[in-house]
């Protein structure tokens, strides 16, 4: 489950992982990721190279649902059931990838602690899950390989910033659906898969620099002196999210609505925010040619988005 803290990305090495169809439910959960956790606003969407179109989120939903629209009938002529899988299924989760900075929202949800039994709930109730759940051992396996594939042939691949290869099978319904939407698949997959990455270098890079730790540290001066001595925002969050009791639902609501009015006093939003967005405008330079690919290859697959969702 997503939280309302960034994890930290492993170091990446130059080491091969492959994504094989793996038996159970887990990849055929329609609900994933509720709780903020590190991807910051505007990630997916951030500005794309100059001379290249950024798909708008409008346009990101919009390929959103066309591509579960054509799992589902995918799935459907395989001989089994799928229910689409909801773009923003718990609309009150926010992320904060530094540091919260919404003290309105603190006051209203603290670190998030009080929205994880709806995310369980969604989970236990997701369609998906619940079909799955009552399949024969034998039909399971094979609805998950209908949707992830097999192994068989030639699975597409994946170079992620630092060397590491990534991979996925080479059939099945996602792929079906990447290749009525864009064409060519294995494209897709390389040059999504990598620009997908970028945010958690970005973040590395933010976290890395002398300027943000010194506005971390002057927050928790803030903090101090209210009476919260928290050296940093993960330190104060992990104080209420995970644990294997209840947390202090009161205490935890006046620790990040302070959190939030100190990040403001102390500057640190405003160097988090510029930071990201200089890492975010020199990774994209950096890796211009995946990027210009995914825009590109959006940009083609609108017109048939909206013509499977007859939009």
């Amino acid at each position: 489950m997503r939280r309302a803290f960034s994890r930290r990305p492993g170091r990446i090495g130059r080491r091969r992982l492959t994504t094989t169809a793996l038996a159970g439910t887990a990849l055929l959960l329609a609900v994933t990721g509720y709780v903020s956790a590190g991807a910051p606003a505007g990630e997916g969407g951030a500005a794309a190279p100059a001379g290249t179109v950024a798909t708008t989120a409008a346009g990101r939903s919009l390929l959103h649902d066309a591509e579960q629209e054509l799992q589902r009938r995918c799935m459907t002529a395989a001989g089994f059931r799928y229910w689409a899988k909801p773009e923003d299924p718990l609309p009150e989760a926010r992320d904060f990838p530094y540091v919260v900075d919404d003290a309105q929202w603190a006051g209203r949800y603290g670190y998030g602690s009080v929205l994880e039994p709806r995310v369980e709930a969604l989970r236990r109730q997701d369609p998906n899950r619940v079909y799955l759940g009552g399949l024969s051992l034998e039909r399971r396996h094979a609805a998950v390989t209908a949707l992830n594939g097999t192994t068989d042939g030639q699975g597409l691949r994946a170079e992620l910033p630092g060397g590491a290869v990534v991979g996925h099978n080479g059939n099945g319904c996602r792929v079906t659906a990447w290749r009525a939407l864009y064409g060519d698949a294995a494209d897709w997959y390389a040059a999504n898969t990598l620009v997908s990455n970028l945010g958690g270098i970005r973040r590395q890079r933010v976290a890395a620099e002398p300027e943000f730790a010194a506005a971390v540290r002057a927050w928790s001066a803030c903090m101090r002196e209210h009476g919260f001595p928290y050296r940093t925002p993960r330190e104060a969050r992990d104080a209420f999210l995970g644990g294997k009791s209840a947390p202090d639902r009161a205490r935890e609501v006046r620790v990040a609505v302070r959190e939030a009015q100190c990040t403001h006093d102390s500057g640190l939003a405003a160097v988090a925010q510029r930071l990201d967005h200089h890492h975010d405008r020199e990774l994209r330079r950096e890796y211009r040619t995946a990027v210009e690919r995914v825009e590109r290859l959006r940009a083609a697959a609108l017109p048939r988005a909206r013509a499977v969702l007859g939009r």
